[in-house]
This record gives C-alpha cells, structure tokens and sequence, in this order.
C-alpha cells in the first residue's frame, strides 16, 4: 500500500521554485511566458537521454509524438526541438497559476520531480511505469531532476513494464479493444487474472485472450487439486503408517530443493516469473508421480512440497489469509475443519453406494451419485473427485467458482453431444436422400419413366419390342454398353416397383410421402442444431 497521497494541486509553489532554482543554475530559460529545459546545456555536463540514447536524434515528429499537441504549440518558442515545457503559458479558461513568468501551469515532467524530490530527496532508488513513458516522459523527468539537485544519476533502477494486448493487439479505445479490471472480472476470477499475468513477463507485452487466460485457469485447477489431494492425504491418521524414507521420498526431497534454488535463482534474474510458474507447476507433476508409484506417500514430505508452493504464492499474491496449504481463507480453513468428519463419513457412504451401484450394473442410483456430485455438492461448494480405488476425495473450494467450473462443462458436454447428434442427423439424411431418389423414380409410370424425371430429354422416340429406347436424344442408335445399361436400369426399376409396392401395402405414394416428411424433420433438427 501506498505511503504517500501527492497531488500537484498541492505543489504548484513548489513548482515554480523548482523551475526558478533550475533557471537560475542556467538549466532552463523562459521564453513568452512559458519555462523551457534546456537541453542542449544540459548535455554539456550530463548524459541525455539515457534510457533511450537514440531519442538524442529525435526529429519533429517523434517530439511531437511523445509531448502532443502541446509540442506544436510552443514550436517557435524554444531554442531547440528536444528543450520540453517546465511551465507552459496558460490560454484563456484554462487551469493557471500565478508564477514569475505569468499566470500558467506546470508541465507535463516536472510535477513528478517536484513531488518526488519533496517526498524521496535528492535520490531516488527504485523508479517505474509503463515502456511507453522512457521517453520523453522518463528521460525528461530525470534530466529536470539531475540539474536541480546537481547529481549525475537520480534514480539507481528504473522497472518498465510491458503494455497490455488484447488477443496480440495493444489495447487501445481507437482499436475497440478496451476492457476494464471490473469488466474482466466478470469473466475470470482475480485470482485466474493474477496467475495469467505471472505467467507473461512483467517487462513484455502481456496477452490477455482466451488462450492466456485457458492456461491460467489450467494451472489454476492443477494447483487446487494438488492442495486437496495433499489435505485429504494429511486428514487420514497417516501416523499409523511406516514412516522411514524410501529412494522415492529422498528423490522428492532433492526435487524440491532443485525447485527451491531454481525459484531463487529466476527471482534474482529480473524477476522472471514465468519460470517460477513452470518450477512450481514441475514441481506438483513430479510429487504426483510419486503418489501414483508409492503405495503410501509420506504425509510429511508432501506437507512440506505443498506448503512450499503456497509460500510462494502468497508471495506473488495469488493466496491469501494464512492457510498453510491451498486457495481458501483462514476462516475457510477453520470451517474445514469443523465439516471434516461429517464430509469423510458422508463420502465413504456414498463410495459404498456407488461401489454397488456398479457391480449390479444400477444406472439409476448411479445417476443419482453423479447428480450429488455435480450438482448438489457444488452447490456447497464441496468439490468431490471419484478416484479409479473407488474412494472419493472432498475438496472444500469456492462454490461461485465450482457452480461455473461445472456449467462449462456441462456446455462442453452437451456441445459435443450436439456435435455427435448433428453428424448422425447428415449420415442419416444422406442415405435417406439416396434411398429416396430410386423410390421416387418408381412412382413414375411405366409408359412415362423413359421421358419423365432423371431420363428427361436423354433418349429418342424409337423402341424396341421391349418398350425400350433404342436410340439417344440426336436420334443416334444406342451402342452395345449403352443399350446394356438401359435394359439393366429397366429391370431395376422394375424391382424397385415391386419392392414399393410390397413395403407400402399398395399405396407407393403415401408411403414416399412418409419418407420425405421424416426426411424434412430430420434436416429441420439439424438447422436447427447449425
């Protein structure tokens, strides 16, 4: 939290003391009732710009760029393009002060000097903001700042963060990408959103999509069930166990120390959590190798593994309250541990259940058992996970967060049903469609079938004895193959009409019509299912 509440209203003499001091030590001039730097001066005993050398050269535009429209207003006032406002001149109906210069107000640097130096002295150690603010705003502020105190360096560190994206675009009102803390905490938790941003670098541009934030809902989740598999393990009289260290648990230990230094050695390196992220998550998949290999993990060694990862995690803020292990709340914790028991005898119950469920093969009661865990236990906010031992572990979380955990896959679910739906609805229309087009075709009356529907305009008026065409719509006789597949296709249509007349009980018409109504509901349920 904050220490300090400044706000420039409250400095303005200030201010114009500092400008009047800087003046007087030849750093800055006045110029038509406004106060410029001079940097051009300034460069002959300092370094400037130092946090971006090249803006040494900066033209015009990249000026005008970085100050706004408040570079091309003073354009013929300064003796050089670089030399920035420490007091601008005010114009009528806005905000001025009285100063030496005449009545106006501070520049856009030097209010953050002034405060700062009132507040922090001549030094300052450790100074941030956004990468877009190096310069001119950074740059200048230490430049102003330097030549006041008379010193060579002003601020020892400085931390530039990287701007926020939106689905690989900076996030910006022009672009109609813009999305407010409130309005993201609609869609993800405060704590999905902190894991997001641990998991890009702080100094880069950082991501927020669904992508991003899939991954910190993953980690998120493959956290939390580590805790609960831990606190469920620590809950049973593990003390009646064989305690002595086997290879398994000594390895566990040297992996936990490997995370422990690798954690370390990521902070001291620009505070790179990222990989702290990937360290810790390592970390949980490695002890669950060690669970599923050993017949009885040792409760302590898994204590110590998870009360590890939550240290650093509430280092990061991603935990709060003092829990030893997991997500919840102090309160939470104490609350747990009143309901244990009843929760441990309530699950074994329902294990007993379930277990004989299966074995007469019940989907009735089975039903009922998943109906308790998905829904009337989420609704408590107990999270229960059926194990293939057939033992069940409770996990105490957020009900809020497990009611919308449970709702995405229920839509998951029932969209990948609907995906399994929608393809048997073509499969089935397909082949009804071929199905219908011989039946069709055998409506069509025998003296009629080689002028009408498909055979439309394909053959001549000549036949043979047979009724059958002979010749093709130029009149040219039929060859050999031709005259072949007319007589084939004349004996299937034949048995087409035998066929449909025997399904249909003598009434071919009505029965085509049923099947092309079933067909039409069939590709109405799939429009709608499109």
């Amino acid at each position: 939290d904050a220490d300090v509440l400044t706000r420039v209203t409250e400095y303005v003499p200030d201010v114009v003391d500092f400008i009047e001091k800087t003046v007087g030590k030849g750093f800055a001039y006045a110029s038509n009732g406004s106060v410029y730097f001079d940097t051009q001066h300034f460069k002959k005993t300092h370094d400037y710009p130092k946090l971006v050398p090249a803006a040494g050269q900066a033209t015009a535009a990249d000026i005008a760029e970085g100050e706004g429209a408040l570079a091309s207003e003073m354009t013929g006032e300064k003796r050089h393009q670089n030399d920035f406002a420490l007091w601008k001149k005010s114009k009528a109906g806005e905000p001025s002060w009285p100063s030496p210069w005449g009545p106006g107000r501070p520049g856009w640097h030097i209010e953050c000097s002034v405060m700062a130096s009132d507040v922090l002295g001549d030094c300052m150690d450790i100074h941030g903001g956004g990468s877009d603010l190096k310069f001119p705003h950074h740059d200048n502020e230490m430049a102003q700042s330097e030549a006041y105190h008379g010193c060579q360096q002003w601020v020892n560190y400085f931390i530039h963060a990287g701007h926020l994206h939106i689905k690989g675009l900076k996030m910006s009102k022009s672009l109609k990408n813009f999305i407010t803390i409130k309005q993201a905490l609609e869609m993800y938790t405060a704590r999905q959103m902190r894991l997001m941003f641990l998991n890009q670098r702080w100094d880069k541009a950082m991501d927020f999509s669904d992508q991003t934030m899939d991954a910190a809902k993953s980690l998120e989740a493959k956290l939390n069930n580590f805790f609960g598999e831990v606190k469920a393990i620590l809950r049973k009289d593990w003390t009646k166990t064989r305690q002595r260290w086997t290879p398994a648990e000594s390895a566990l230990q040297k992996a936990l120390e490997k995370t422990q230094d690798e954690v370390h050695e990521r902070l001291c390196d620009n505070v790179d959590t990222p990989e702290v992220m990937r360290a810790l998550s390592d970390l949980v998949t490695e002890t669950y190798k060690y669970m599923k290999q050993t017949e009885t993990p040792q409760a302590l060694i898994l204590q110590r593994v998870a009360q590890y990862i939550c240290k650093v995690l509430k280092i990061f803020g991603v935990i709060e309250g003092m829990d030893d292990i997991g997500f919840t709340s102090a309160a939470a914790a104490s609350g747990e541990q009143a309901v244990a028991p009843y929760l441990d005898a309530f699950t074994d119950f329902r294990d007993a259940v379930r277990t004989d469920a299966m074995a007469k093969k019940n989907t009735d009661v089975l039903k009922l058992c998943d109906s308790v865990r998905d829904v009337t236990m989420v609704q408590l906010g107990v999270r229960l996970e059926d194990k293939p031992t057939g033992k069940a572990v409770w996990k105490l979380e957020d009900a809020e967060a497990l009611k919308k955990e449970q709702a995405e896959k229920d839509n998951a679910a029932n969209a990948k049903d609907s995906a399994k739906r929608k393809n048997k609805l073509q499969q089935d229309i397909k082949k009804m469609e071929k199905d219908l087009g011989p039946l069709r075709q055998a409506l069509i009356p025998e003296d009629q079938y080689w002028t009408a529907g498909a055979n439309a305009n394909k053959y001549g008026a000549e036949r043979d004895d047979s009724g059958l065409p002979t010749t093709d719509a130029k009149g040219e006789a039929l060859s050999k193959k031709a005259a072949k597949g007319v007589k084939a296709e004349w004996d299937t249509f034949q048995k087409t009409r035998a066929t449909l007349a025997e399904q249909s009980g003598g009434k071919p018409d009505e029965f085509v019509k049923e099947r092309e109504s079933e067909l039409a509901k069939l590709q109405q349920e799939l429009e709608s299912l499109s």
